[in-house]
């Protein structure tokens, strides 16, 4: 009854009421080539042929086109921006008209880009089928066969410019043979642009280079020239060296005084002398009598801003009139300011009920030492307290103290000017501790600290190695109640006592997102940890024998912890427009223990579920496998964890009014257990049977993006719930949004700041 009702009501929605006499909507085009043979690449070709065109056909449901209609039945508004605006031309739909486009044109243009192509004699014509209100256009294309390179002849020359340009000839794109590709010659120029600045051409410009095409030698095959133009001006044909070379460490536009003291071939400017100078020198690839270079140019400044005490730099190029051929250059930098306290204030409204205030200080000094080290200090702590469940009440807060020195250089190692060209070096030692408290039931205290060295070996890819990293966590205080669980589940009870790691890590990250194709971008970040290995090595040495789980060794009289563990996540985002993106990502870790440990420290396992993971179940609650407690519903001792983790997220994300962007999400995964633990029957992995022990939910969020904040609130339900005996474990089949005992079972509402990924 309501199907039929609904379709009563969108009956008259074709749209074709807005349509006025002698026009009609578009509603697309046939694009028929005779020989497509003849196209170099025709899924490219095809592609930028149906590009040129583009309007849209207004969109449509069954025989409805509901967003039209919304626009024609909506008064215009009196202003071009506002809700009224955005429901009749955002959420509605304006008329697509095919008179609107220059059909004639059109087919010009298909010429046009086929000739780009190699394809100099074709011809393109259009039919326009018009129907009583709608029209479509049927394009019918001849390419002819293309025209390819019989020869390239570069710049004649013995000397200057034209001798380095002829010298390039050798690695050029444009091959004898291959088809003209217009596309190709401009590659080229760029590419020919790219090697002169490494030469010291400073001025020149792709544009001064011309090719010059000759398509009468016969057989479709063509000659071509590349010349420099006439009208270039005289300083792009003059390669540059670099003369005298000024860095203004403190520059600023205010009344500035400064000293020049000459260091090396550099001339140092400063007026507050706050930075050491072989700091700020270190960075700068420049040299004096050396070409100019634009790799050089652009490694200079990046160096330069990543010291972190700097808000801009900039590099100034002058000829010196008195020397022909050389260029002075002028560095400003302008520093942040060296001393920065804040206070951030925050709560939080976790999925396992969950919420509380968050406090932070933070203190940071960008230059302790003179040298840009940047000192970071912040205390922070939260309370938390469960305000529903069978455990409304119970308490949580932690405090924390962590602290960090960043170095601008590898320490003790030192890398050569050359050899920092490509690699950020940054060397971080950190330092902190914190007491976390589930009150009347436990408490944790923890320090820690680490050597790590920080570094980009491209624009893409980020390195992370630390090989010292040292963190105890002691079970300082345990309830009798808690010490009940402890004792009954043994496995747990190990996770917490077998907390002293002496490990190292490596991360690596590999960003691929570029502004000029941003429809596509992935990343990969991937992690492994080691741990007591070189300590289990020393005490084999000493005992004569390896430790096992059953005979461990301990250090400083605590047992330390063994281990491996790697974690790989892959993301993936496609945004074919600025109103829609789909977002992918894929989450596979192990933690295998060996040796001197049976179990992964408490600190080190994986969790599934809560708002930036599966959202449809509580925070941390899912598996091990199959294993299901009522305490997973409240976490009111420990939090559900695993050694091996998989989680995959899929988002479809779009803009539904200015700052206001929904979702349709749907998560999957689970955390496994690598050893049998008796009181968690079914938590181990097993290779056979994985697959069906997933769980899965979905669900639809609402982000509210403020560019420097984004509030995130998401609704979901499970549609697998893997504890459920076999057979029984989808649920998608008991949805029931209209009972409000399935909406209290199932729905779980995430408050979050930040995209979950």
């Amino acid at each position: 009854m309501s199907a039929m009702l609904f379709l009563a009501l969108f009956a008259g929605c074709t749209g074709l009421k807005s349509v006025s006499e002698g026009r009609h909507l578009y509603t697309g085009q046939v694009m028929e080539i005779d020989s497509m043979h003849f196209l170099a690449d025709p899924s490219a070709a095809l592609t930028e042929l149906k590009g040129l065109i583009t309007m849209r056909p207004n969109r449509k449901f069954l025989w409805m086109r509901p967003y039209l209609s919304l626009h024609h039945m909506l008064p215009e508004p009196k202003k071009e921006k506002g809700f009224k605006h955005w429901l009749k031309y955002k959420l509605g739909e304006p008329p697509a008209i095919i008179e609107d486009i220059n059909l004639p044109n059109t087919a010009a243009a298909i010429e046009n880009r086929l000739q780009n192509r190699g394809n100099f004699r074709a011809k393109a014509g259009f039919e326009q089928r018009n129907k009583a209100k709608t029209a479509s256009v049927r394009f019918w294309i001849s390419p002819g066969k293309p025209y390819t390179l019989k020869s390239v002849i570069y710049p004649e020359g013995k000397e200057g410019i034209a001798a380095d340009i002829r010298k390039l000839q050798a690695e050029s794109i444009l091959k004898q043979g291959e088809i003209y590709n217009l596309k190709d010659l401009e590659s080229e120029r760029s590419r020919i642009d790219g090697i002169l600045k490494e030469k010291g051409y400073f001025y020149f410009k792709p544009d001064y280079l011309l090719f010059t095409i000759d398509t009468t030698v016969g057989s479709r095959t063509m000659n071509s020239w590349l010349n420099l133009k006439p009208e270039m001006p005289a300083e792009a044909s003059r390669s540059y060296k670099l003369n005298n070379i000024y860095v203004l460490d403190d520059f600023t536009l205010r009344d500035y005084h400064p000293d020049t003291t000459k260091i090396g071939n550099y001339y140092y400017v400063s007026e507050k002398h706050q930075f050491k100078p072989e700091t700020i020198l270190n960075a700068i690839f420049f040299e004096k009598d050396s070409l100019y270079s634009r790799a050089d140019h652009y490694s200079t400044l990046r160096h330069l801003m990543s010291i972190g005490v700097y808000k801009y730099a900039n590099a100034r190029f002058m000829p010196d009139n008195s020397l022909p051929g050389k260029m002075n250059v002028n560095i400003a930098l302008t520093p942040v300011k060296k001393i920065s306290l804040s206070t951030e204030l925050s709560a939080a409204i976790k999925s396992n009920n969950f919420a509380g205030p968050g406090l932070s200080l933070n203190y940071k000094n960008r230059n302790t030492f003179g040298g840009a080290e940047l000192l970071a200090i912040t205390l922070g702590g939260n309370v938390e307290i469960q305000y529903s469940g069978e455990s409304k009440g119970q308490t949580s807060y932690e405090i924390a103290l962590n602290s960090s020195l960043t170095l601008p250089k590898f320490v003790p190692f030192t890398l050569s000017k050359e050899s920092s060209k490509t690699y950020v070096p940054k060397t971080i030692l950190s330092a902190g501790g914190g007491i976390f408290s589930r009150v009347n039931l436990y408490e944790l205290h923890s320090v820690n600290t680490s050597v790590g060295y920080n570094w980009k070996s491209s624009e893409n890819i980020s390195h992370q190695l630390t090989p010292l990293e040292i963190s105890y966590t002691d079970l300082a205080e345990s309830s009798a109640e808690f010490e009940d669980f402890l004792q009954e589940n043994p496995t747990v009870r190990k996770s917490f006592e077998e907390q002293f790691i002496i490990g190292s890590s490596y991360n690596f990250v590999n960003n691929r997102f570029s502004l000029r194709n941003p429809i596509h971008s992935f990343t990969l970040n991937e992690t492994v940890d080691v741990a007591g290995n070189l300590t289990s090595l020393l005490a084999t040495v000493i005992q004569g024998s390896p430790p096992t789980p059953d005979d461990q060794y301990k250090l400083l009289g605590v047992v330390y912890s063994q281990f491996i563990r790697f974690r790989n996540e892959v993301k993936y985002f496609y945004t074919p427009n600025k109103q829609n993106q789909i977002a992918w990502r894929l989450i596979a870790a192990a933690a295998i223990p060996y040796m001197n440990s049976s179990t992964i420290p408490y600190i080190k396992q994986y969790y599934v579920g809560g708002s930036s993971s599966i959202r449809a179940f509580v925070a941390r609650s899912i598996g091990p496998g199959t294993y299901h407690t009522p305490d997973s519903i409240s976490n009111i001792y420990v939090d559900q964890a695993g050694d091996i983790k998989l989680e995959s997220s899929l988002e479809y994300r779009f803009n539904i009014y200015k700052f206001l962007k929904g979702a349709l999400f749907a998560d999957a995964g689970n955390i496994w257990l690598v050893n049998e633990d008796s009181a968690r029957s079914g938590g181990k992995f097993d290779i056979n049977t994985f697959f069906s022990e997933i769980a899965m939910g979905s669900g639809f969020g609402f982000r509210f993006d403020f560019n420097y904040i984004v509030l995130r609130i998401d609704l979901a339900f499970p549609l697998r719930k893997p504890y459920l005996p076999e057979g029984e474990r989808w649920v998608f089949d008991k949805i029931d949004f209209g009972s409000p005992s399935w909406r209290h079972d199932n729905i779980l509402w995430n408050i979050a700041i930040g995209y979950p990924f």
